[in-house]
This record gives C-alpha cells, structure tokens and sequence, in this order.
C-alpha cells in the first residue's frame, strides 16, 4: 500500500458537511443529536438542515438544524464548529442573537445554542465563549464507530473525525486571508495616528470571516469594549456581562445617545450601537474605502467619549 496520509488536514467546512449530512439523511443521527442536545427524546420530524447561515448585523452561524419536536413546537438547534481556531469576540452570545431573532420572526418556537469540537479544545483556555449544550468530536465519533458493521460510510467517517481530533492535538494551523489581513493593518496604521486614544487591537494575519475590529481605550474599564463590524456596518460599546443590569443602565443613557444610536441586550451584556456605512474588507482595499472608515472612527470616539465621561457601568 502507498505510504500516504488518509488526508493531508480537515477543515471546520469538512466537519460542518460531515454533520449536516447526517442531519440531512439520518433519521438515528437525528434523534440522537436532538436527544444529547436536550437531554431527552425529542425529536419527531425533520424540517431541514443548513450550512453557513447569515445574518448581516449577529454574523454567522456554521449549521442551522430544524425539526418538529414530540411536544408540537419548531425547534432549532444553532451549531458552532471549532477544530481548533480561537472564537471571535462574543461568538457565543450572537448565537444566542440570533436564535432569539429567529423566535421573534417565526422562524422557530424554541431553540438551544451548541458547540461542537474535540474535547481537548472544549477544556482549553481557547473556549472562552457560551453555549448551550457542548457536544465532543469524541461523543459523535462513539456513534459512528458503534454503527461499524452496518455500513462502510460509518467508519470512513469516523476517521474523518479521528483526524479531526489528532489534528487539535497537532495544534491549530489558521487559514489566513490576505485581503483582510492586509485591510486590517492599514486600519490600525491610521488609527494608531489619528485615533490612538481608542487603543484599535493590534493587527494580526485573520481568517476571511474575522470582520469585527476591536478596539480596547484605556480611559474604560476592562468589562468595556469597543467594536467596529465592518460588513455589518455597525460601531458599539460593549458592556460585558451586564445583561441583568439592562435597566439600569438603560435608564443611564438611553438619554444621551447621540444620533440614531440605540443600546439593547446583546446575550449575556448590553451593547449601544450606531450605523456607519458598510465596508468590504475581501475585494476592496483600505485606501480605497477611507471615507467609510473616517465616521466609523469617530463614531467610536464618540461612544468612548459618552462611556467614559458617564462612568462606565
């Protein structure tokens, strides 16, 4: 036999298809996964399975799994897949968004938040983000093998999650974009002069899908940050984990937005927001886009200014 590698590396996309296959087809993979993500027999009738499902202001969800529940209710289930790449900031909570904007337009009648990825990673500093229900590489691949002698579609994908988990084990290797890599830098080349009091996150190589530009200033205090999410066209303050105190705070500045600005609970925190014009990191450059990026920034500085002169939380 050749002397090679089953497979030279597993990206997230090829778990995400692996996963949204059996959802698609499996009746038994249906209802286990419903079951482990509930905690009970769940699972009545397939809707439908979707992959790389977006929103332009809460971002993107890697799978979107819908069915009929035994009880009658639509029921979603929001997946994020990690092998072993970082989280973006709030990943857990825009889940959380998103899954609440699908009860409000209907899409849903309940809905739970799930992470899926190998269990070394599910203990790791890396997972800093929330979810629901946290389901191992290790718990789907135990299904798979169990089903061995029925089919041989059953351990080739077992392998296929196998090497998912060695490669965590390997270390993460990021897929960089350059585009926005590139973008990104000359942003924080023009912030560090014009706006440094806004202390922009150091620039490093990104995925494609990394769009937020954080933004941390020294005038506030570490449970607030700045944001600026480029495609979405939108800057905020975030209020980290200050979900429960929405009233309070409300009442604090609901009075002294400027502009159209609006604060609203984003998950577990409270986020002021203000619309900025859209930015295409991937096809057009930084220079290009200036004048889009020039109200961004001083939107930012004038959320900074009202955070920091209002004391904070």
């Amino acid at each position: 036999m050749l002397e090679l590698k089953f497979v030279a590396s597993i990206a997230e996309r090829d778990i995400d298809l692996l996963v949204m296959e059996e959802l698609s087809v499996s009746t038994e993979f249906r209802e286990w996964f419903s079951s482990r993500v509930f905690g009970e027999p769940i699972y009545q009738s397939e809707i439908g399975a979707w992959h790389s499902v977006s929103d332009a202001q809460l971002g993107e969800s890697d799978l979107v799994f819908l069915f009929e529940a035994v009880d009658g209710p639509r029921t979603a289930v929001l997946i994020e897949n990690k092998i072993d790449a970082p989280p973006q900031p709030q990943q857990g909570e825009r889940y959380r968004l998103r899954g609440d904007k699908g009860l409000k337009e209907g899409y849903w009648d309940k809905f739970k938040t799930c992470v899926i990825a190998p269990s070394k990673y599910l203990t790791s500093s890396k997972h800093s983000e929330s979810y629901d229900i946290e389901v191992s590489y290790e718990e789907i691949l135990a299904y798979f093998q169990s089903r061995r002698p029925r089919d041989e579609r059953f351990p080739y994908k077992a392998r296929i999650l196998l090497e998912g988990i060695e490669q965590n084990r390997r270390g993460y290797q990021p897929e960089h974009n350059e585009e926005i890599t590139k973008f990104v830098s000359d942003y924080f080349a023009f912030a560090s002069e014009g706006y440094a009091h806004l202390g922009m996150q150091v620039a490093k190589p990104r995925p494609a899908g990394s769009t937020w530009v954080m933004f941390y200033p020294k005038s506030l205090p570490k449970e607030i940050s700045l944001v600026h999410q480029l495609t979405a066209g939108l800057v905020k303050v975030f209020f980290n984990g200050q979900a429960e105190s929405f009233d309070a705070l409300r009442e604090k500045y609901v009075s002294k937005l400027p502009g159209k600005a609006s604060i609203d609970v984003a998950g577990k925190s409270i986020a002021i927001s203000t619309e900025v014009p859209k930015v295409d990191p991937l096809s057009i450059s930084f220079p290009e886009q200036l004048e889009k990026i020039k109200p961004a920034l001083q939107s930012l500085s004038s959320l900074e200014k009202l955070v920091s002169t209002n004391g904070g939380i």
